[in-house]
């Protein structure tokens, strides 16, 4: 069963996110990213993001399975 989770706004608002982080972010290092919800903004982020690592995080059971569903569809070597 396939355990991931979509949230519509995440593909209105993630490249404006992006484009934010580009520019506030050290250019190097980790993110801890608060309440992932779905994961889908971690796997957007993270291969776009490189050298940085991204670490998403939730404390919702069934948005770790979400994220870790949406990680397996999209590995990446910064997540």
């Amino acid at each position: 069963m396939n355990q991931k989770q979509f949230a519509p706004a995440t593909a209105r608002n993630r490249d404006p996110i992006l484009a934010v982080l580009k520019k506030v972010l050290p250019p190097t290092g980790t993110v801890l990213e608060i309440a992932s919800g779905t994961g889908e903004h971690a796997v957007y982020f993270a291969p776009h993001l490189r050298p940085r690592h991204w670490i998403p995080s939730d404390i919702n059971p069934a948005s770790l399975e979400s994220i870790r569903a949406w990680q397996g569809e999209f590995p990446s070597d910064c997540l």
